[in-house]
């Protein structure tokens, strides 16, 4: 088996794409410009997930995520009231990572479906 050729931790994980530092601001300005790499959604499942305060959570309730540089660097799911519910290990968690530290973007987590201890989301910008 040939299993073994991840060289690091990370290594599963795709690169994020570079961020503008001064993209932002007035609204779109149109006219062929490139998607902002910022700009994103995706539906995933909370890892590590706090079952006490899953038990407060309820489908459709939004959800803050947090970044908590570390180390290590997560991305937490938590409650209105600060309580962690779990951590966002999704493919784009680096990108979401370098889009709070260089452009302060602000991400929501929507809580989809609960099925026992396992909680889908939907990751996007707010």
């Amino acid at each position: 088996m040939s299993g073994s050729d991840r060289g690091g931790s990370e290594v599963w994980r795709p690169e994020p794409k570079p961020v503008n530092q001064n993209k932002g601001g007035a609204g779109g300005q149109g006219g062929g410009g490139v998607a902002d790499p910022c700009v994103l959604s995706e539906v995933t499942n909370l890892n590590s997930v706090n079952a006490a305060v899953l038990q407060t959570v309820g489908v459709g309730d939004v959800l803050v995520v947090d970044f908590e540089p570390g180390p290590p660097r997560r991305l937490l799911a938590k409650t209105a009231t600060g309580q962690t519910v779990g951590s966002i290990t999704s493919p784009s968690m680096l990108q979401i990572i370098q889009c709070i530290a260089t452009r302060n973007m602000t991400y929501v987590a929507e809580v989809l479906a609960i099925n026992g201890a396992i909680c889908q989301v939907k990751v996007q910008t707010q």
